[in-house]
């Protein structure tokens, strides 16, 4: 019954709430620097908040079968602390590795901290959650449905954040299911990407933890063992973006904008959930204008989000029409969030480019300017673009169906 009603609340708080979010993107400048001058690098630190690091190491962390075992060895050697933050989890090995990986440290006399987000973690699993509590991890759900304030039930955190003793990080878009349990090789397993961090930036990723920590319970996590000094580890410079549109404005939708803007050459955009508004295709024309490469890789037909390409539709015809590079990700769902922007920039994360990630939920992005990160990531993509498929105009046709869906979806835009 509980289920029942917080389905009926969240759907007639999306009727409500979808024309009247009070968050607006921040003021940008017309003219921005290119995204290898310090101009612009100061200027990315206003929008965000947050300042850059130097002396990070980051390693790219390809599906799965790479980032799961990578993360639950982190886990395992913890000694002090370990803080996760999901917002997807549903019942499945995964979700029992890392829920024996949690209890077996927190029986050793680690502090083990867990936020799940109430509605994308729902499925966790009843006795998942009674062993955790069993052996003393501290465990909160965020935004749980309450009657008496249902439309605070539209607000989720999407962040994915694991810090082990303060000094080693995981930030992307995974969460904890069957779907990221292997190599995207069929349409049942997804594509997606985690980073591990070392070094300063590590901080930042905590503090971002803390800030859900402290709304849940009151408390921040602070002292050595969640943040204790931190050595370079490499050579990359780096930042955190917190994502907490309600607690302290907007940052995610604007740092994008920036980015956009600031392309000079090229700009990469592989993202699951590619919604752009009206202001966000502005930019990626003005930037085919301006000479500019646009790529953009894309969910195809194996999506968990038809309505999306539905809602998506329109844009994507002008932008292929200006010129914009258009391919679908073939052999299953491509769930990253990855942006490059002049072989130089960076941007990979929890935030997608829709209004939702900008305006209402939680989210975390990682920033890196590097040439040779960049070019990293430009090897993932071009493995990606090699199992897709180059879309024409033909390709962007809309039968009826997807012409009705289409429509009454942007009346909801901001809620996919």
């Amino acid at each position: 019954m509980v289920r029942i009603l917080a389905c009926l609340s969240l759907f007639f708080c999306v009727l409500l709430s979808s024309s009247c979010v009070a968050v607006r993107y921040q003021r940008l400048p017309a003219e921005v620097p290119p995204v290898h001058s310090a101009a612009f690098e100061k200027e990315m630190a206003r929008v965000v908040k947050t300042p850059w690091v130097d002396g990070n190491a980051i390693q790219t962390l390809i599906n799965g079968r790479a980032f799961f075992p990578a993360m639950l060895t982190a886990i395992r050697q913890a000694r002090q602390t370990v803080t996760f933050e999901t917002f997807m989890c549903v019942d499945s090995q995964p979700v029992a590795d890392f829920t024996q990986a949690f209890c077996e440290r927190a029986q050793a006399g680690v502090k083990v901290h867990v936020i799940l987000d109430a509605l994308g973690c729902v499925d966790y699993g009843k006795a998942h959650l009674e062993r955790m509590k069993a052996a003393g991890v501290d465990l909160h759900f965020y935004s749980p449905f309450r009657p008496w304030n249902p439309v605070r039930y539209n607000h989720r955190t999407h962040r994915r954040v694991l810090v082990v003793d303060g000094v080693v990080g995981y930030v992307g878009g995974a969460g904890l299911a069957y779907a990221w349990d292997s190599d995207a090789e069929n349409p049942l397993r997804w594509r997606d990407t985690q980073w591990q961090l070392h070094g300063p930036v590590v901080r930042q990723l905590q503090e971002n933890f803390n800030d859900n920590w402290q709304e849940l319970t009151g408390q921040r996590l602070t002292g050595p063992a969640y943040l204790p000094p931190l050595e370079k580890e490499g050579s990359l410079r780096a930042q955190m973006v917190l994502g907490s549109p309600e607690k302290h404005g907007e940052t995610i939708g604007s740092s994008y904008r920036l980015a956009i803007r600031a392309a000079r050459q090229s700009l990469i955009i592989a993202h699951a959930y590619f919604i752009p508004d009206r202001v966000i295709t502005q930019e990626l024309l003005a930037a085919v204008r301006r000479g500019v490469r646009v790529q953009l890789i894309l969910s195809g037909k194996h999506t968990d989000m038809p309505i999306a390409r539905a809602v998506a539709q329109p844009e994507l015809k002008r932008l292929l029409a200006a010129g914009v590079e258009i391919q679908e990700f073939q052999p299953c769902n491509l769930h990253g969030k990855l942006v490059i922007v002049d072989d130089y920039l960076t941007i990979a994360g929890s935030g997608n480019l829709d209004q939702r990630s900008f305006f209402i939920n939680d989210e975390n992005n990682l920033h890196v300017l590097s040439a040779a990160f960049a070019r990293e990531q430009q090897r993932m993509c071009d493995q990606d673009c090699a199992r897709s498929k180059r879309l024409s105009a033909a390709d962007l046709k809309r039968t009826w169906g997807r012409t009705l869906q289409g429509f009454f979806g942007r009346w909801i835009a901001y809620q996919l």
